[in-house]
């Protein structure tokens, strides 16, 4: 019986005699399923190509946890560093001083946040160095300075140039006292590709304690990075209660954390909103299936009378309409499938040929469109159109199983 549902449904798919507007209404849900899971699988992926960079670029970059002092600068610190290092979940940690200041190059002034580092304990607990797009950061000379690229290209500094640093000095209770500046030259220029370009500038910590009157070996704060960061604000509170000053503790996810979660609303949102746009193109399957079965009456009643089992009329109409949504459903999953691998090119010939990103690098953690397609949420969209399509066609099945014969051959 199966075979011969199958080889009815087949035949009313196929048959050319059927209404030109029941034709338009069973391409159009079609359509319509093809189309939301297409957008729906290369939404995911883009989704997942967001926080993928959000962990492998922005969070490689900026530290995971950083811990300032609050009034006193902290002295004895590589000791301090050696016992914030031996904290389990811990991978490195790295001094600092950072504060804002104001770079000129010219009549060009730009401000910026200057924090000041050891290259070789900075290198452990971020990437930053992988990004250079123009110098070297083998060294870092108490005489140099490294700009993201955003600053290079606001003041139109290159490397070997000098700039002019100005950094404010400020009493104990927040206030302006004086200024001090220093003429730096341009060792390096970073390209990460997002907002940090515009913000950072990183020199010498020494030097950067000397402008601002530090006293001998003392610094601002640590930096840490951690194995898992999503333990980072557990870690923060670990390395606060160890600590021997007193200090603020901020993990990434105070100073990052609404980006990750913006991504993940916004993935929950799409998801809903395209599954919603999926549900309303298989009610279109209902549509289509009820005048199917206004057509095909006769059909169904000469069945009937034949002796065709109810079920069999059952199953020849659900493969029908199911028929409507399993085609819709693989023509998306290509569609999206070639998308989410292709959305990254097209994104950057856009780009090229508008002459600027659609993603302003000064606001965006980054400047292009990633994605990355994982197979699960291709299995899962492909699992939830197919389920809705099928659900679609029970109540027209059901109805068409109940034609009377009598009623529909007496009216002929």
């Amino acid at each position: 019986m199966a075979s011969l549902a199958w080889q009815l449904a087949k035949r009313y798919r196929n048959t050319r005699h059927s209404s030109g507007f029941i034709r338009f209404i069973s391409a159009s849900s079609t359509s319509g399923i093809a189309l939301g899971v297409a957008i729906l699988i290369l939404a995911l992926s883009v989704m997942n190509g967001f926080e993928l960079a959000l962990k492998q670029r922005l969070l490689s970059v900026i530290p995971h946890v950083e811990l300032d002092a609050v009034q006193q600068k902290i002295g004895d610190w590589p000791r301090k560093q050696q016992v914030f290092a031996s904290v389990a979940g811990v991978d490195a940690v790295a001094p600092y001083i950072k504060t804002n200041g104001m770079l000129r190059f010219g009549s060009a002034v730009k401000a910026a946040e200057v924090r000041g580092i050891e290259l070789a304990a900075e290198k452990k607990i971020s990437d930053f160095s992988s990004y250079v797009s123009a110098g070297q950061l083998d060294t870092l000379a108490e005489t140099d300075i490294v700009l993201g690229q955003g600053i290079a290209d606001a003041l139109g500094v290159s490397v070997g140039e000098q700039v002019q640093l100005m950094l404010p000095k400020l009493t104990d209770d927040g206030r302006l006292a004086s200024h001090s500046s220093a003429s730096l030259t341009v060792s390096a220029i970073v390209a990460i590709g997002g907002q940090l370009d515009y913000s950072h500038v990183w020199l010498n910590m020494h030097t950067l304690a000397e402008l601002l009157a530090f006293e001998p070996n003392t610094i601002q704060g640590f930096a840490v990075r951690v194995t898992d960061i999503f333990q980072a604000p557990q870690l923060a509170r670990e390395l606060g209660r160890v600590s021997e000053d007193y200090m603020y503790s901020l993990d990434w996810f105070r100073t990052q954390g609404h980006v990750y979660q913006d991504i993940q609303m916004v993935r929950s949102i799409l998801y809903l909103v395209l599954a919603l746009v999926i549900a309303v193109a298989c009610f279109n399957i209902v549509a289509t299936l009820v005048m199917a079965v206004r057509e095909k009456e006769g059909d169904i009643a000469i069945l009937l009378t034949m002796g065709v089992a109810p079920s069999t009329i059952i199953l020849t109409f659900m493969w029908l309409g199911w028929l409507n949504g399993l085609v819709g459903s693989l023509i998306g999953v290509v569609t999206g499938v070639a998308l989410a691998y292709y959305i990254e090119p097209l994104f950057a010939l856009v780009t090229k040929l508008l002459g600027h990103s659609l993603l302003d690098p000064s606001i965006y953690f980054i400047n292009f469109i990633p994605s990355l397609l994982q197979w699960q949420d291709v299995a899962l969209t492909l699992g939830v159109a197919l389920v809705m399509s099928l659900l679609a066609t029970l109540y027209p099945a059901w109805r068409a199983s109940k034609v009377q014969p009598a009623f529909v051959l007496g009216q002929r």
